[in-house]
């Protein structure tokens, strides 16, 4: 099991370097991403739900219900991280300010950030509720597992990326 779950990280590893190439290459408007970075976010998805199909083993019928839910999911949660990006963009500029930051707006933007957690939390539920519609708890699980292992593996690649910090506004 645990080869399997190398084989599978391993067989991830080009398409998540891509998917984080194409966030780095400005698009013709000048825009980081753009077309190219959702072709490697589409060849991403189609190659972890292959992977998902045989590792999970799940049937066609639960993969298009997966990539229904998924979507749909993916839209309000993308939704959600780009409020939560405004936020902190908002709270590191007053906090930039120092002793002229303006406690109110750093106020609201820590409770709206809050509530965003909240959120997505929320969400997470919401989004478990129809996977057991469709899916046994041991797939959810599996499925869980391989969600995680990609998004450890997307959120190392970032680290590496020198350029990351200064888009995330994160050291």
């Amino acid at each position: 099991m645990r080869r399997l779950r190398l084989l599978a990280a391993l067989a991830l590893l080009p398409l998540i370097a891509g998917v984080a190439e194409a966030q780095r290459v400005p698009d013709g408007g000048g825009r980081v991403g753009g077309p190219r970075r959702e072709q490697m976010e589409q060849q991403l998805r189609r190659n972890l739900w292959q992977i998902a199909k045989q590792r999970i083993g799940f049937s066609d019928a639960q993969m298009t219900q997966l990539q229904r839910t998924s979507q749909r999911f993916d839209e309000r949660r993308r939704a959600l991280l780009q409020d939560e990006r405004t936020q902190r963009q908002l709270l590191r500029q007053e906090l930039m300010a120092d002793a002229n930051a303006d406690q109110d707006r750093v106020a609201r933007a820590l409770d709206r950030l809050h509530q965003l957690q909240r959120q997505r939390i929320d969400l997470l539920i919401e989004e478990q509720r129809e996977f057991a519609t469709f899916m046994t708890p041991v797939q959810r699980a599996k499925y869980a597992a391989l969600q995680e292992q990609v998004r450890r593996r997307v959120e190392a690649l970032r680290r590496q990326r020198p350029d990351s910090a200064q888009r995330t506004g994160r050291p």
